[in-house]
């Protein structure tokens, strides 16, 4: 959920989150204040102790600061105006490990304010149950919210199954950050993308001078390996996309550079966009043409239909096609995944995308449709649906064109285009003057952590899946979006229960053994899961009444969802 200034009180007591290991996991704290405002509200985390003595330090949880957006126009129609929280201001950032000015803050009196706050659960944590505490004090506010993480005996991949691609505009970045070097701004977001399981494949600023990469491999050979200094430990790049000139030389060396490191499989060319508007099918021929010409493996990327690509006759020429979601599932129609089985026999790639078609762009959807949307003023549930909608449609990535749309002006004022409110923009510039510290790095938004979760969500599906029982995965991804186009009416204890069904599959297949800590059930082998005793239940919100004030403390479903929006 996303807590707004009226956004009512809760009524659970404890903050009840499960995960696997090398997963993040999120709730929210709110406080409410009754009557009066309450000011020098500030957060605290402690340690969650574990079976046997095991332990989840404090270091692992991170406490943000829901920074308000007044939206005064919104989202074709589907939004709202009013304050949506999205830009969170951390207390301490993950890229330089600064202390920065989430803390104290006030909260006006009537109003609710929120706390994000981010557990990453060790990739080798001993499953169980663990406990701890978010400590919430401030002038008459002094409470220590109760914290239980299940914590459950398979781990997810640093690098995800479902490929992304990004984008981000590296000379916006730089400009927003007060001028700041170009290649430095691009690894720092490089990095927090990867830890939230997502590439910016563009961000390769610096260029080999001829055959000579030792430059290039030193900024992003990290990134492409898993060695960068990323908190998922061995991240990879899960795309690249090729910046540079369609000569035959440049194309050449730098497939040879690529394919000597072991990378190539993860390049491409983004040789047109949606076609016959954005780029010819003449100019999508010579560019295809110029690139195998260079390396005739070098992949070919557009984002059009099949039959598109079909009645221009390039299919041939292509290697990725990235259909925009409107045209894989149109509201009443069958899912169009199988048209692509020839294609893909051929050793190609299937991928999708999401654009201003999936609020209107300006306007009105069309009748019956539901999508799944990364704006601000809609709900964080349907931020996260579009990787289920990834798994349903059965393809492998997700492409999405910018990420830092509005950094031409200043997004913590509006993130409006396109018709929508953060149609390409995920990250908001954490300058000194706006975060406080001394260094610059970039701020995620609410929508940044659901698109996260929505590729962790993928992973729990595709673990199924990969395991042997991928219709189990289909029917369960299909209680939570049963079609493409029906994300709007998506229940999130529906999509917490799915969760829970998918963590207790992996279980039962030999994903893992389960333990919840607490006397109530045990697993010892690694094949039961789904009979297992002892579960707490869907995560849910609380609240607390106290003083003049009534603190919320509120399970944020958060859900990550894959971006790509385009202009239509």
């Amino acid at each position: 959920m996303k807590v707004q200034p009226n956004t009512p009180v809760g009524s659970a007591q404890t903050a009840q989150i499960k995960a696997a290991r090398n997963e993040f996991e999120a709730f929210q704290v709110v406080v409410h204040a009754n009557g009066a405002a309450v000011d020098g509200v500030s957060a605290q985390a402690s340690d969650l102790k574990g079976p046997g003595g095991a332990t989840i330090p404090a270091g692992n949880v991170s406490l943000y600061r829901e920074a308000l957006l007044q939206i005064t126009t919104p989202t074709s129609s589907i939004g709202q105006t009013g304050a949506w929280p999205d830009a969170l201001v951390p207390d301490v950032d993950e890229i330089a490990g600064e202390k920065r000015n989430a803390f104290p803050f006030s909260v006006p009196a009537n109003e609710s304010r929120a706390i994000w706050v981010d557990v990453q659960v060790p990739a080798r944590a001993t499953p169980g149950l663990y406990r701890g505490t978010v400590s919430m004090t401030g002038a008459g506010l002094n409470v220590s919210v109760p914290v239980e993480l299940q914590v459950w005996g398979f781990a997810l991949p640093s690098t995800p199954t479902l490929s992304t691609a990004f984008l981000l505009h590296t000379p916006s970045v730089a400009a927003a950050h007060g001028g700041a070097d170009q290649n430095e701004m691009a690894q720092k977001y490089e990095r927090m993308a990867l830890d939230h399981r997502l590439t910016l494949p563009n961000v390769f600023v610096v260029r080999p001078s001829g055959t000579n990469w030792t430059s290039f491999d030193q900024n992003y050979a990290p990134f492409l390996d898993g060695t960068a200094a990323t908190r998922l430990s061995g991240a990879k790049m899960t795309s690249a996309q090729y910046p540079w000139e369609r000569t035959s030389g440049a194309v050449s060396e730098f497939a040879r550079h690529f394919r000597e490191r072991g990378w190539f499989d993860r390049v491409y060319d983004y040789t047109g966009d949606e076609p016959p508007g954005g780029t010819a099918w003449s100019t999508i021929r010579d560019r295809s043409t110029a690139v195998k010409a260079g390396d005739s493996s070098f992949r070919t990327l557009v984002t059009t239909t099949k039959d598109a690509a079909d009645n221009a006759g390039v299919t041939g020429l292509l290697d990725v096609l990235v259909p925009v979601i409107n045209f894989m599932q149109a509201p009443g129609q069958q899912l169009q995944r199988s048209s692509y089985d020839g294609f893909l026999s051929q050793g190609k790639t299937l991928w999708m995308y999401q654009s201003c078609m999936s609020h209107g762009c300006g306007g009105g959807t069309e009748p019956g449709a539901d999508w799944p949307s990364y704006m601000a003023d809609v709900s964080a549930l349907r931020n996260r649906l579009m990787q289920w909608a990834d798994f349903e449609a059965g393809v492998s990535g997700e492409l999405y064109y910018e990420t830092a749309m509005t950094y031409s002006r200043d997004p913590w004022q509006s993130i409006y285009d396109f018709g929508g409110n953060g149609d390409g923009t995920f990250f908001y510039p954490g300058t000194p003057a706006r975060i406080g510290g001394s260094s610059q790095v970039p701020v995620a938004s609410i929508r940044l952590k659901m698109l996260r979760e929505g590729v962790e969500d993928y992973e729990y599906l595709a673990t199924v899946s990969r395991l042997g029982d991928p219709a189990f995965a289909q029917q369960i991804a299909k209680q939570v979006l049963p079609a493409l186009y029906r994300a709007g009416g998506s229940d999130p204890s529906a999509l917490e229960q799915a969760r829970e069904q998918l963590a207790q599959r992996i279980m039962e297949l030999g994903g893992g053994s389960i333990d919840y800590g607490d006397g109530s059930g045990s697993c010892a082998t690694a094949t039961c899961g789904a009979t297992e005793t002892g579960s707490n239940g869907p995560a849910r919100g609380c609240g607390v009444a106290g003083g003049a004030l009534v603190p919320l403390f509120g399970i944020g479903l958060a859900a990550g969802s894959l971006l790509r929006r385009r202009r239509q």
